[in-house]
């Protein structure tokens, strides 16, 4: 990880302000590894097979000031983004591929009410390793394309998911769908944008 943040800090075309590790983390089958494809390669794959182990990608997202916004300044952040396998065969893997972390999405599958809590154990995890209170994390409800209109707005007031939000004090709740690339960047800018805030820098993200 050190020689990957160096390598990035030196990149001559662009100015790395900050590195962030961003784990995706969730039951098995929920989305998580097309949301990933879908962020880092604007890419989506019928295949429905699970994550065999971790997924890594490193990414670069453009940021600017807040207190400026029109001033535009070629300065960067830097996503080293993991995708982990959710199945138990995994777990022992869980302490070193969530510590580190300096932001979480938590992921659920919208149309499989059970796949919610399962992240009760995910965010144990989190907390146990990667000392979670102090870190964002925004809850996502996956596979929206699935869900009918009504539906879906019923869902934002479902009082199990608003429990949970409150319970595990997250930072927000998106519903994205990989397949038709809703809320996708956006899930990542919000994260990104509680980082930077959590480490009290005035910029946000733009790109």
């Amino acid at each position: 990880m050190e020689q990957l943040v160096s390598r990035l800090i030196k990149n001559p075309n662009k100015e790395i302000l900050y590195t962030f590790k961003i784990v995706i983390i969730g039951g098995g089958g929920v989305g998580k590894t097309c949301l990933f494809n879908r962020f880092c390669f604007n890419s989506f794959n019928f295949d429905t097979s699970m994550t065999i182990g971790i997924n890594f990608h490193s990414i670069n997202l453009k940021i600017r000031n807040k207190e400026d916004p029109s001033k535009v300044v070629e300065k960067s952040i830097a996503n080293s983004i993991f995708d982990f396998g959710g199945q138990d065969r995994f777990k022992p893997l869980i302490p070193k591929f969530i510590g580190g972390a300096n932001g979480a999405l938590l992921v659920f599958d919208l149309t499989n009410p059970s796949s919610l809590n399962q992240l009760n154990f995910w965010y144990d995890q989190l907390i146990h390793h990667a000392d979670g209170h102090k870190i964002p994390k925004i809850l996502v409800g996956s596979k929206k394309d699935l869900i009918e209109e009504k539906k879906w707005t019923a869902l934002k007031e479902n009082t199990q998911i608003t429990d949970f939000i409150k319970k595990k004090a997250l930072d927000g709740f998106i519903m994205t769908s990989s397949l038709k690339n809703y809320n996708v960047v956006e899930v990542f800018k919000e994260l990104n944008n509680y980082m930077l805030e959590k480490i009290k820098k005035p910029y946000e993200v733009f790109s």
